[in-house]
């Protein structure tokens, strides 16, 4: 097994079981405690990891999912802006493809007035509020829905995405890094959101400015894996500056 692979699944087995044994971990994976020691210490230099006596925590600073109930409430004018925006992308006629969360909520509120669409989302509850216009198709990928989240993830999900083609894709996150590119908390949810990229002809990030600067654990893609970013006018003129700098395609509203 290669080094690489192996901290892989190092990282995987803390994120299930929250923590872990230098013991269980040189066990598990059949290598010296000398080796596993060397791997934590390359997680925790990353922020990926906690050292403890014998062992490692997750760094839960990057594992938090906020519930739906406290996303709602946050940057709520932005989201509604941003999500106007989006809206203006979409010709009738066209499949589009909703990520879960806020935001992409407020898209499909906005929706209404387009005609012919086919939508798919990996949200039960957008799902739920779009099934009611008649004019509209709508698929639900299914899969594992998070509690007090309302999305779907794991390999059900991801399967789905991976069977279909969309015109475009509005996906949202929870961070943002220029460097570490964009961020969620957990293999699975990064998965799914790969998938959404992947199955678009054109994928579009709508986050709030708020998200930016913040770290995850599990990556998901580089910026420019995106064809455009919407996000609000708050965002910081220095971050702008080395957005425009790389070339990003972004929407300030």
């Amino acid at each position: 097994m290669l080094q690489i692979e192996r901290r892989h699944l190092i990282m995987k087995y803390i994120e299930e079981n929250k923590s872990a044994t230098v013991e269980e971990l040189a066990k598990n994976f059949d290598v010296s405690t000398m080796t596993i020691r060397r791997d934590l210490q390359y997680l925790e230099d990353n922020n990926l990891i906690v050292r403890t006596h014998g062992g490692a925590i997750l760094n839960t600073k990057l594992d938090i999912e906020i519930p739906l109930k406290e996303k709602r409430v946050r940057n709520k004018e932005e989201k509604k802006r941003i999500a106007q925006y989006a809206v203006s992308l979409v010709k009738d006629g066209q499949t589009i493809l909703l990520d879960a969360g806020t935001t992409t909520m407020e898209i499909a509120k906005r929706l209404k007035d387009k005609k012919d669409l086919t939508i798919v989302t990996s949200d039960v509850f957008i799902a739920g509020y779009l099934a009611r216009n008649h004019k509209f198709r709508v698929f639900c990928t299914g899969g594992h829905v998070q509690n007090m989240v309302g999305a779907c993830i794991g390999p059900g999900t991801s399967e789905f995405l991976r069977n279909i083609n969309v015109d475009i894709s509005f996906i949202g996150t929870s961070s943002i890094d220029l460097e570490k590119g964009i961020t969620t908390p957990t293999f699975e949810k990064a998965d799914v959101k790969k998938q959404m990229i992947k199955a678009a002809g054109k994928s579009v990030l709508v986050t709030d400015s708020s998200k930016f600067g913040i770290t995850k654990f599990a990556k998901i893609c580089d910026l420019e894996d995106f064809d455009l970013i919407i996000t609000d006018n708050k965002l910081p003129a220095s971050i702008l500056k080395e957005l425009e700098k790389l070339e990003i395609n972004i929407k300030l509203v």
